[in-house]
């Protein structure tokens, strides 16, 4: 009984078991990897060339944008546009003897650098410059066509001079000088048989039937005429006459526009 009690109370005396210590550094739990910060900027790469697809150098570049630049295109490779950030531009190529051309570029933060192939087409040929007027070469000033002196003035009886002057029975046709003026003569003109393939080039006429009866034949037309009959012979007009009736036609012409005998 006594053993049993002793052996109660030395249980009862131990002290409590002390809890277990944690560790003083905790293993850190495993973490993933941050992302890599991406570029801000970039460099595009242009190809220009012509219609057969040739690098055309020269180019000027003009870029506008979240930044401004102008490049000049090299003899080959491509044409570099560097520090661009991210944005839209508006790229202008110009050179002579190309057109015009103008092109959008829009890159964002975190993509492949731009690569743009542009080809430029030839400018059309310029006109022609206008013919130079020719110089205007002064016209010499009309010279008056000299004319012959002048013949004295003259009269005469046209009736007594035809009688004293009447054309025979064995004559075809008559001609004789009434007068001239220096450039119109007056004939009297006596006709029995036919005169045809009458025509003057240089001298314009008139002619008037005094006496008898006949045909005029002026050009394609054939026309009656007597005394009083009067016509106008255009210069190269032919034309001829054809007596009618007993006694002779008789006409007075007067040829203008030649020389003429003033004797």
């Amino acid at each position: 009984m006594v053993a049993l009690l002793l052996l109660t109370l030395l249980q009862t005396a131990q002290p409590p078991a002390k809890p277990a210590t944690p560790p003083a550094n905790p293993a850190p739990a495993t973490q993933a990897p941050k992302p890599r910060a991406s570029s801000s900027t970039t460099t595009a790469l242009l190809f220009i060339t012509d219609g057969k697809g040739s690098p055309v150098e020269g180019v000027n570049v003009s870029v506008t944008g979240p930044v401004d630049r102008e490049v000049t295109s090299p003899a080959s490779g491509p044409t570099r546009i560097t520090g661009l950030r991210a944005g839209t531009y508006r790229l202008r190529f110009t050179r002579d003897g190309f057109i015009t051309f103008e092109r959008e570029l829009v890159w964002r933060a975190g993509t492949a650098a731009p690569e743009i192939s542009i080809t430029l087409n030839p400018a059309p040929a310029p006109p022609p410059p206008p013919d130079k007027p020719e110089p205007e070469v002064a016209k010499p000033e009309p010279v008056a066509p000299r004319l012959p002196p002048p013949a004295a003035p003259k009269t005469m009886p046209l009736i007594d001079y035809i009688e004293k002057n009447l054309i025979s029975n064995r004559e075809p046709q008559k001609q004789s000088v009434l007068g001239c003026s220096g450039v119109a003569q007056a004939l009297l003109w006596q006709i029995r048989d036919p005169w045809t393939g009458r025509q003057h080039d240089a001298s314009d006429g008139m002619v008037y039937v005094i006496a008898g009866e006949g045909a005029l034949r002026l050009g394609d037309r054939d026309v009656k005429v007597t005394n009083g009959s009067f016509a106008v012979v255009p210069r190269g007009t032919s034309y001829s006459f054809t007596r009618s009736g007993r006694n002779p036609l008789i006409v007075l012409a007067v040829l203008a526009g030649a020389p003429c005998d003033a004797d």
